[in-house]
């Protein structure tokens, strides 16, 4: 199965959970789920301030994203590339991305609050896709 980038997009629009990869100082791996929107040509993340992917991508500016689906017909979609420190995420973006994953009644009590200082603005421009789907081992 080749995902087209129409199905590509379609899939990754989404509420999927995504796994964000980056590299600390010491070379070492580091891998977390992250929630994303993505506009078409970048994704979207937020993460804490201070948080370790955050200071990862300060430090070396890349990360990839791997967007998965389970089950039967199992694939992975993974986007490589540069990634953008943000400002702090706004409450109106907060909004957009829980209710995306959470819809509107849940997001609303989630956003009340000033959570979202806490949170800064990442995207990440893919440079290199890549993936993987069950059919292939057949």
């Amino acid at each position: 199965m080749q995902l087209d980038k129409t199905e590509r997009d379609e899939f990754l629009n989404q509420p999927n959970t995504a796994v964000l990869a980056t590299v600390d100082a010491h070379g070492r791996p580091h891998a977390v789920p992250v929630w994303y929107l993505w506009t078409g040509d970048v994704f979207e993340i937020i993460g804490g301030t201070n948080s370790a992917k955050m200071r990862h991508i300060a430090l070396n500016g890349r990360a990839a994203l791997c967007v998965d689906k389970r089950g039967n017909n199992a694939f992975h979609v993974t986007a490589e590339g540069q990634c953008v420190l943000g400002p702090t995420a706004t409450r109106e973006w907060r909004l957009k991305l829980h209710t995306h994953y959470r819809g509107a009644e849940a997001a609303a009590k989630v956003v009340a609050g000033d959570g979202h200082l806490a949170q800064r603005f990442l995207t990440l421009t893919p440079e290199r896709w890549y993936g993987w789907t069950a059919a292939q081992m057949k």
